[in-house]
Parts: C-alpha cells; sequence; structure tokens
C-alpha cells in the first residue's frame, strides 16, 4: 500500500504544479466568448483525473495512520491532505462556481494565488514521503 500511496502522491504533486504554472493562468489568455465553455471543459476533464486520486489519497491516508506505525510523519501527511481538501472545497471550489458564471479577471487571479497553499503542500507532503 505504501507504494501506491507514494504513486498518487507524486501524481498529484505533478499535476498541481502543472495545474498551478500552466492551467490556471491560462485562463486569463481565454477571449471572454469562450471562456465559459473552456471552464466547463476543463472541470470536467481535470476532475476524471483529479478526483479518484484525491479519494485513493484520502483513503490510503487514513490506511497507512491506522495500519502502520509511522509515528509523526504519517499523522502529519494525513493533516496536509485533510488541509488540502479543506482549501479545495472551502476556496478552489467557490472560485470555479464563480466562473461557471463567465471569465472573471479577479476570481481568477484569486484562483492562482490562492492554490499555492495546495501547491506547497502536496510538495512539502511528497518531501515528507521521500524521507520514510
Amino acid at each position: 500500500m505504501e507504494q501506491l500511496y507514494f504513486a498518487v502522491s507524486w501524481a498529484l504533486i505533478g499535476l498541481i504544479w502543472v495545474i498551478q504554472l500552466v492551467k490556471y493562468p491560462a485562463f486569463h489568455f481565454v477571449e471572454e466568448k469562450r471562456f465559459f465553455e473552456y471552464h466547463q471543459h476543463h472541470e470536467k476533464s481535470i476532475t476524471v483525473i483529479v478526483l479518484p486520486l484525491m479519494l485513493t489519497e484520502l483513503a490510503l491516508s487514513f490506511w497507512i495512520v491506522i495500519n502502520n506505525d509511522w509515528g509523526i510523519k504519517t499523522l502529519f501527511a494525513l493533516l496536509i491532505v485533510l488541509a488540502i481538501w479543506l482549501s479545495t472545497f472551502l476556496v478552489q471550489i467557490p472560485l470555479h462556481r464563480k466562473l461557471e458564471k463567465g471569465k472573471d479577471e479577479k476570481a481568477i487571479n484569486k484562483l492562482v494565488t490562492t492554490n499555492w497553499a495546495r501547491t506547497i503542500l502536496w510538495t512539502v507532503k511528497g518531501i515528507l514521503l521521500l524521507m520514510h
């Protein structure tokens, strides 16, 4: 299970860096008249990739804490995953709901800025797993 946890974690790290540096900033370059369709495509296509990975990561985080004695590192990794979920549901998803209504430069800027928290958290978690 630990190898799967490691693989899923690093898949999410790669994905979040692409989203942070490429996908979200690209929202600025989409014409306003095409933004609704572009954003709709983004949400559908990225969800198919990210949701199964995030659910797997969450389940494995709990499984490893319950079934292994990794100590503080394991617990810290779980807390990081929970913080990512909180950020996703309390910050990123509401911003995406706003963007579903149309292009909003302020919301895009906030999405890029606030997503750094998830990017850093996933990266820290990945580094933590390398130290195990």
